[in-house]
């Protein structure tokens, strides 16, 4: 349910727009900006980095991600968040709840997700994707191996709100 097109990213072409981060050091720290359009998912661009610190990654991030939406972040590392918070992101948790993992993923395959060319490594990993194989009944389950997942954790934090039913749209006073 993903296809990998070029497709113009400028934010007025979607209904809203979002930044979500996957924290990483060894494994990868990986950040998207993601669209969302008539139900779809559009992957704009990435950053994907291993081995640097959060500072570094604020130098790399800025002036290629918008800093007035909002960026979804694993909440496990709430001292992150705050200096992405400090360098201007609109940085904030998402909230892991029982089965999470699975409801997001099961979000994502409901709907089909651009991905911009630009986005090697995002491409790399939804290639490369693996399910859990139940050893007793030798059939697949729903879910993932936690391998190579970086860009995906990044994916599903990106939706939760969208899955949740709870996006908040902003309007402009004054009309047109």
């Amino acid at each position: 349910n993903y296809v990998v097109e070029e497709f113009d990213t400028s934010p007025e072409r979607f209904d809203y727009m979002v930044n979500s981060q996957d924290f990483g050091f060894n494994h990868a720290n990986c950040i998207g900006e993601i669209g969302f359009k008539d139900g779809d998912i559009y992957l704009c661009r990435e950053l994907y980095v291993f081995e640097k610190d959060t500072s570094e990654i604020i130098q790399l991030a800025e002036g290629k991600f918008q800093k007035r939406i909002t960026m979804y972040c694993d909440s496990a590392e709430p001292d992150r968040i705050k200096m992405w918070q400090k360098a201007g992101y609109r940085a904030c948790p998402v909230k892991k709840e029982p089965n999470s993992v699975k409801a997001q993923i099961d979000y994502l395959k409901q709907h089909t997700i651009h991905i911009h060319p630009s986005c090697v490594n995002t491409i790399k990993e939804i290639q490369q994707w693996k399910w859990r194989k139940d050893e007793k009944t030798n059939t697949f389950t729903d879910e993932p191996v936690n391998f190579f997942d970086d860009a995906m954790a990044m994916l599903r934090y990106s939706i939760e709100q969208e899955r949740k039913g709870k996006v908040k749209l902003k309007t402009f006073r004054g009309g047109i």
